[in-house]
């Protein structure tokens, strides 16, 4: 069965082009299943390059993805060619046709483009991310005016089903303490979404999009760390045409 693969729903100049896919179709299996594009989760390898093979072949890619090895870091690349085992968590091109690729289990997939469609980008955050700088740091470098950029939070863990203890609470309440929501004495459910808006925003950022969709509570349609451990991740790609 091939991949589910969605348009990604916001205003964007019509050369540039973005998908984000679900966890239907594909040939990963077990805890896998079915459409795991990570290679470094334990999947077998086979089958991600057969679920990676499919994408290409549904979206006539003509060139192969930029594919991160992603390490919740705050490294990002800039890339003009395909490259394997990109180890970073952001990446962004001006190069025709070649897609820029994010993958994700709860942890935020951005997706970055310009208003005149020569640039693309991507971006994964987590709480590491976010401490890290990752957003801000990457919109720097991606453009010297975010005031044109047009950025898409993909679908994540919600509010409510990501719960942190205080460890991570003071490390991110510095953001500002509408990201966190107390549960209870040990526990605050942390606002991923809100807190890339908040650093996008105060980035310059003027124009965001985003999906609501929880990876959480969505089991049958997205892959969740919180919620399996083991498991697969979903793609959103991004690429000038």
């Amino acid at each position: 069965m091939p991949i589910q693969i969605k348009p990604v729903i916001w205003e964007v100049p019509e050369n540039i082009k973005a998908f984000s896919t679900t966890r239907i179709g594909g040939y990963s299996k077990g805890e896998y299943k079915d459409s795991n594009l990570s290679l470094d989760v334990g999947d077998e390898q086979t089958h991600v390059r057969k679920n990676r093979k499919d994408i290409k072949k549904t979206l006539n890619l003509i060139m192969e993805p930029c594919w991160m090895k992603q390490i919740h870091s705050a490294t990002i690349r800039k890339v003009n060619q395909s490259i394997s085992g990109l180890v970073c968590d952001g990446s962004y091109t001006d190069t025709v046709g070649l897609p820029c690729v994010v993958l994700s289990a709860d942890c935020l997939p951005i997706l970055v483009c310009n208003k005149n469609g020569t640039k693309v980008g991507v971006i994964h955050a987590g709480w590491r991310g976010l401490h890290s700088g990752i957003i801000t740091k990457f919109i720097k470098r991606f453009s010297k005016d975010p005031s044109e950029l047009i950025c898409w939070i993909g679908p994540s863990i919600s509010q409510n089903s990501y719960l942190v203890r205080e460890d991570v609470y003071n490390k991110l309440s510095v953001i500002s303490s509408t990201i966190f929501n107390r549960i209870d004495e040990e526990h605050w459910g942390l606002d991923l979404k809100k807190a890339a808006k908040i650093f996008l925003k105060d980035a310059g950022v003027k124009k965001i999009f985003t999906d609501e969709m929880c990876t959480y509570q969505s089991a049958n349609l997205y892959y969740s760390y919180r919620g399996e451990n083991n498991t697969g991740r979903i793609a959103s790609l991004i690429w000038i045409e």
